[in-house]
């Protein structure tokens, strides 16, 4: 069997899954949850003539937490990222319903192609958020190799439960 590159590892999927992912626009947030369509989402787009969108962070590449300070960092780049390829982003977030667990990122409006996606694998995500013209969030895995089993960029070493390597 070849190898290929994995998804993130399942119990990280179920935590993003599980997660609220919040927008901001002007003085209204928008809350959004995996598979549930939003009218107001929905309407957003529409209002900037857009039919997808999508949830990306900079932050805690692979899932692995970073310093603050690193964290803004890469939310930075990540928006000047944006910025030059001319998308329209808004301030949005993603965490726990109690907001324990936060990540700042953005939404990015429209684009051609899959850019958001671009993105989230150049900021090393392991997944973003592609939202339909409904206003309904869906997850998009990132696939990358295992350590040691193909180029970089990969996922950590230790990230999964079943390290034991894998058939060729």
């Amino acid at each position: 069997m070849k190898k290929r590159p994995s998804p993130p590892p399942a119990a990280m999927m179920a935590a993003f899954a599980d997660a609220v992912y919040r927008v901001y626009d002007g003085d209204s947030k928008i809350e959004l949850r995996i598979g549930q369509a939003n009218p107001a989402m929905a309407a957003l787009l529409a209002r900037h003539g857009v039919a997808q969108g999508g949830l990306v962070t900079g932050e805690n590449p692979f899932g692995q937490a970073q310093s603050p300070e690193a964290n803004a960092a890469a939310n930075a780049a990540l928006a000047a990222a944006i910025d030059a390829l001319g998308l329209v982003r808004l301030p949005s977030d993603g965490g726990s319903e109690d907001e324990s667990w936060n990540e700042p990122g953005f939404l990015v409006l429209g684009g051609e192609g899959d850019p958001v996606d671009m993105l989230a694998r150049a900021y090393r995500q392991a997944a973003w958020v592609r939202i339909d013209e409904q206003g309904r969030p869906h997850l998009a895995p990132c696939h990358y190799w295992r350590a040691g089993e193909g180029p970089e960029p990969c996922w950590p070493a230790g990230l999964f439960d079943d390290e034991t390597p894998r058939p060729t």
